[in-house]
C-alpha cells in the first residue's frame, strides 16, 4: 500500500499528465494471435447485451494535435468501398452474434459525416438485418466536425434512428482555429451548432485546452461561448503531445506557444469550478454534463468499461468479448494509415482473419479491467462486481483502496460504492496508469509501430 501512494504522490507533486485511459488493456499489448476464431470468441445463438462500433477513418484534414487512425488521402471510389466492406463485415459477425441485443451503436473516426446519405442508409440497413434485436433505449451515435455537418445530414441521421451526436469544436478562437489546421471560420462551428439543437436533445460537444498560442484568457473565452449555447454535455480534453503529429514536432522547434502540464491542471481546476457553477455535473476527468444523476452522457464507453462485449467494425477497430480483446490489424501509430485501409478493402472476412493481434485476459486482468475503467467514471460498486465476477470487489484490491484513500483520491469507502473525491477526478487517468499490471505495462512499452 505504502509503495503504490508513494508513486501516486510523486506523480502528483510532480504535475505529471497522463493521456486520457479510454480501454484497457490498451492495443499497444496487443500481439500476434494464433490459433483463435471467431467462433470461439462469439458462440453462435449466445444471448445478452452487445455494442457496435463502427470506425469511419476519412478526413478532409489532419489537425495538428490529432494521433488518430485516419486518412486525408482518398477518394469517393475508396470511401465507397470501405462502406462495402463495412457491411460485408457486418453481415460476418451477424452470423455469431446476431441474437444478442444490440445497447450502442458508436460511428467513430476520423470524419463519419463525412459519408453521404445513401451510405449511412447502406450502414443502418446491414445492421438491421444482421441483428434484429435492437434495443428500444440504444444510444446511436455519430461523430461529426462543424464543416461536415449540415442541417439536411442531421434532420436524415434523426430519421434512421441517431440519437446522440458528437462533435469536435476544440476551439471558439479563430487563430488557435488556423493553428490546429482547421479550415473553416468560428461561425461554422456556432451554425452547426444550432443545426444540432433543432433535431437532437442529447450531444456533445468537444473542446481542447493547451493548443499552440493559447492562452488562458483565451481558452476561457471559448469556454464560456460553448457553454453559453448551452449543450447537454461538454467534453474539456487536454491537448496531449503524442509522436508522429504535428503539435508533437512543434512543441520542440517553439515551446514558448505550449503551457505546461502544472498550467493544464490550473486550467482544469478552473473549468471544474465554471461548470459546477454552471449547472453541470461531472461525469470523468474530461467529461461534464446537465443529464440527470444516473444517465450516462456517453452510453457506449459506460457500457464498454462494464464489460459488455463490443464489436469493431472496420479498419483500426477493436473487439473484445469476456477475455479476449483482439483486432485484425496492427493499427497504433501507423505511418501508412491508407496503406492499412487498402489491406482492409483486401482482406478476406474469415474466421481467422479477424483475429490476428490481439491479448487474452487471465481472471485477474478481467477484475483489474472493471476496477481501472470504472474508477475513472466514478462508477465503482461492489454489487455489481459481486454480479460480475462471484468476488468481494474490497477484499480483491484492499492495498488498492487503501492507497487510493490515504492519498485523499476517494472517499472513505461505502459498503455499495467507492466514489472519486475532487482530488480523485483530477488525478484519476494518472491514478488509472499506475493501476495497469506489470504484465500489459511490458507489453506496452515492447511496442513497436509498423
Amino acid at each position: 500500500m505504502r509503495q503504490l501512494a508513494n508513486l501516486i504522490r510523486h506523480s502528483i507533486s510532480n504535475n505529471h499528465l497522463k493521456s486520457y485511459v479510454y480501454s484497457y488493456p490498451s492495443k499497444r499489448s496487443y500481439k500476434d494471435l494464433h490459433n483463435i476464431g471467431i467462433a470461439e470468441i462469439w458462440r453462435s445463438g449466445e444471448r445478452g447485451p452487445v455494442s457496435i462500433y463502427i470506425h469511419i477513418p476519412f478526413c478532409r484534414y489532419r489537425c495538428t494535435y490529432c494521433a488518430l487512425f485516419l486518412t486525408t488521402q482518398h477518394t469517393e471510389r475508396v470511401i465507397q468501398n470501405y462502406v462495402d466492406k463495412i457491411c460485408d463485415q457486418i453481415e460476418f459477425y451477424a452470423t455469431y452474434a446476431g441474437r444478442k441485443t444490440v445497447v450502442s451503436v458508436y460511428f467513430g473516426g476520423g470524419t463519419p459525416t463525412i459519408l453521404k446519405k445513401k451510405q449511412f442508409e447502406q450502414i443502418f440497413s446491414s445492421i438491421q438485418h444482421g441483428f434484429k434485436n435492437i434495443s428500444s433505449s440504444a444510444e446511436l451515435c455519430v461523430e461529426g466536425s462543424p464543416d461536415s455537418i449540415s442541417e439536411e445530414l442531421l434532420g436524415f441521421l434523426k430519421s434512421q434512428g441517431v440519437n446522440r451526436i458528437s462533435m469536435g469544436i476544440q476551439t471558439m478562437d479563430s487563430a488557435e482555429l488556423k493553428a490546429s489546421g482547421r479550415p473553416y471560420p468560428v461561425s461554422r462551428a456556432i451554425s452547426a451548432i444550432e443545426n444540432i439543437q433543432k433535431f437532437f436533445e442529447n450531444f456533445n460537444l468537444d473542446l481542447i485546452y493547451g493548443l499552440s498560442g493559447q492562452t488562458y484568457e483565451s481558452w476561457a473565452n471559448s469556454l464560456r461561448h460553448i457553454v453559453s449555447l448551452g449543450p447537454p454535455t461538454i467534453s474539456l480534453y487536454s491537448a496531449v503531445s503524442r509522436p508522429l503529429t504535428a503539435i508533437y514536432k512543434q512543441q520542440r522547434l517553439k515551446p514558448e506557444r505550449y503551457i505546461d502540464d502544472q498550467d493544464k491542471y490550473a486550467i482544469y481546476d478552473s473549468n471544474v469550478e465554471f461548470m459546477q457553477i454552471n449547472g453541470y455535473r461531472q461525469e470523468s476527468f474530461t467529461r461534464f454534463t446537465h443529464l440527470p444523476e444516473n444517465t450516462s452522457a456517453y452510453a457506449q464507453e459506460t457500457s464498454d468499461f462494464l464489460g459488455v462485449p463490443l464489436i469493431g467494425i472496420g479498419a483500426g477497430a477493436r473487439s473484445y468479448n469476456g477475455k479476449c480483446h483482439y483486432s485484425f490489424d496492427y493499427a497504433v501509430d501507423l505511418k501508412e494509415v491508407s496503406k492499412a485501409i487498402e489491406d482492409y478493402l483486401n482482406l478476406e472476412i474469415t474466421e481467422h482473419s479477424m483475429v490476428r493481434y490481439g491479448i487474452v485476459l487471465d481472471a485477474y486482468e478481467e477484475r483489474l479491467r472493471y476496477f481501472i475503467l470504472n474508477l475513472t467514471l466514478n462508477q465503482l460498486s461492489k454489487a455489481y462486481y459481486s454480479l460480475q465476477f462471484g468476488r468481494n470487489l474490497y477484499s480483491d484490491f484492499p492495498e488498492v483502496i487503501d492507497a487510493l484513500e490515504a492519498e485523499g483520491c476517494i472517499e472513505p469507502p461505502s459498503n455499495e460504492r467507492i466514489r472519486l473525491t475532487k482530488k480523485g477526478y483530477k488525478y484519476s487517468n494518472l491514478v488509472a496508469h499506475h493501476l495497469f499490471s506489470n504484465h500489459v505495462k511490458t507489453l506496452e512499452e515492447r511496442y513497436v509501430p509498423r
